[in-house]
């Protein structure tokens, strides 16, 4: 089988940069005082013994479809151990250990490494996570096994996790049109034609608040053929019978037999991923369009299998880029061009575009065509999106 290769509570961070201040100011008054107690001892050295690593044990409570681990403890937990947010840990699971850092969000970390993730009020319970893959599957972790997280190296990813911190609401108000806070859109790059691929957040699963807006807008685009990518068929009519459920226009797509419901993890190496995805592709190929691909929030699974399908209509890397980005200025307001903006783009859909191709990490996609050459994908395909 072919497989494929801002911030986070300002008042956080400011505690962290009063922290290390004071830490400094406070080191160097101990390197004072070192001194003059050395001059007047003659002592070169000062005895004492090591401070003992932080750690804390857990188990693992449950293993999600995605294949992240939720643990038996608490943010709160570690941060009172006196885990911050931005330290590098190290974790021991499965006969496992490996380095990561301790951040807020999946994206704190490229695709395809580890994070320690929890949450800023402290509330939630510890997940392990890969960034785009899975945790289990990979390292062989299952519910009930022993998980152990020690201090690496404290503030070691700080400065790291804190220009990736992002911030979104579910409040329509907080954004300027539905379009933005749906994040919906026509992905007319390469030779796609306008009018024949949208993405779009879910306009089913209410989860962020965005269903009926989505749904609304894929009514006004008229809309023929749904790839869901997130959803299994008794997820989508658990959505149906939902309190407050409001999105007509796709459930009309599901009785008619329009939607393809492919339940896919964010592993995109993975055979079940690939599998899922050729699922996907032929459905598109038996189907009359428009098409909207959508996942939940319509950002990393539906960015990733929408840069896809650009790079196969010729899309430049850059085209790609500014279409995939386009989603964490809707959600996040990262400002384009800025230096938020293009570390994100690095580390998410231009490393996955180097990965599926086989090409090392860094390298330069300028002018290559190598995506549609390492797919080979039927050139019928070419005519479904040129219509």
């Amino acid at each position: 089988m072919m497989t494929m290769k801002t911030l986070v509570m300002s008042t956080m961070a400011a505690k962290r940069h009063e922290w290390r201040r004071s830490n400094v100011l406070g080191g160097l008054w101990a390197v004072m005082l070192i001194l003059l107690v050395s001059c007047a001892t003659g002592s070169s050295a000062v005895s004492g013994t090591a401070e003992p690593v932080i750690s804390i044990d857990a188990a693992v409570q449950t293993v999600d479809k995605y294949g992240n681990l939720t643990l038996t403890i608490s943010t709160q937990d570690l941060l009172d151990q006196g885990f911050a947010f931005g330290d590098m840990v190290t974790v021991s699971a499965g006969g496992n250990t490996l380095d990561a850092p301790f951040g807020t969000g999946y994206s704190d970390v490229d695709n395809g490494a580890v994070i320690v993730r929890g949450r800023a009020d402290g509330d939630a319970n510890i997940i392990i996570a890969i960034n785009m893959g899975n945790f289990s599957a990979t390292y062989k972790v299952a519910e009930s096994d022993a998980v152990s997280i020690a201090m690496k190296e404290q503030g070691g990813y700080f400065n790291e996790w804190e220009i990736r911190q992002l911030k979104r609401t579910n409040e329509r108000a907080d954004y300027s049109s539905d379009v933005v806070f749906a994040n919906f859109r026509n992905a007319a790059a390469g030779t796609i034609a306008p009018g024949v691929l949208y993405r779009s957040s879910s306009p089913v699963n209410n989860e962020i608040g965005r269903a009926a807006y989505a749904d609304a807008l894929c009514a006004d685009a008229k809309i023929a053929v749904a790839i869901n990518l997130a959803n299994s068929k008794e997820e989508l009519e658990g959505y149906f019978t939902e309190e407050g459920f409001n999105s007509p226009y796709y459930r009309g797509l599901y009785n008619a037999g329009k939607v393809v419901y492919l339940s896919m993890g964010v592993d995109f190496t993975a055979a079940d991923f690939t599998q899922k995805l050729k699922q996907g592709l032929e459905f598109m190929i038996a189907n009359e369009g428009p098409y909207v691909v959508h996942c939940t929030e319509g950002k990393d699974r539906a960015g990733f299998v929408a840069g896809l399908l650009e790079a196969l209509m010729g899309a430049s890397a850059a085209e790609i880029k500014e279409d995939y980005m386009l989603s964490f200025v809707n959600y996040y307001h990262v400002q384009h061009g800025s230096e938020q903006y293009n570390r994100i783009a690095e580390s998410n859909i231009l490393e996955s575009l180097r990965s599926i191709a086989g090409l090392k990490k860094g390298a330069d996609l300028t002018g290559v065509d190598h995506i549609r050459i390492y797919l080979m994908i039927p050139v019928l395909f070419d005519g479904i999106l040129k219509k």
